[in-house]
């Protein structure tokens, strides 16, 4: 099951695919209202795409975050 941030995430990179990390961090803060990316929501989010990867639903390749087949 996804938190809200990991809905945001995957929903961006499925509408935007190949975005890096940085930029994905910052379309979601500038979602969610935030002003800037502190150390918190900058781990907070980096632990929700780490976890979008590591369960198969993003792919991660240096052309950036790409959804998986069938997402």
């Amino acid at each position: 099951m996804f938190g809200q941030e990991q809905l945001l995430l995957k929903s961006a990179v499925v509408e935007g695919p190949g975005v890096h990390r940085e930029e994905l961090m910052r379309e979601a803060a500038r979602f969610f209202g935030w002003v800037r990316l502190g150390a918190h929501i900058r781990d907070a989010l980096t632990s929700d795409i780490g976890v979008l990867v590591a369960g198969g639903d993003l792919i991660e390749s240096e052309g950036g975050l790409m959804p998986a087949e069938g997402s």
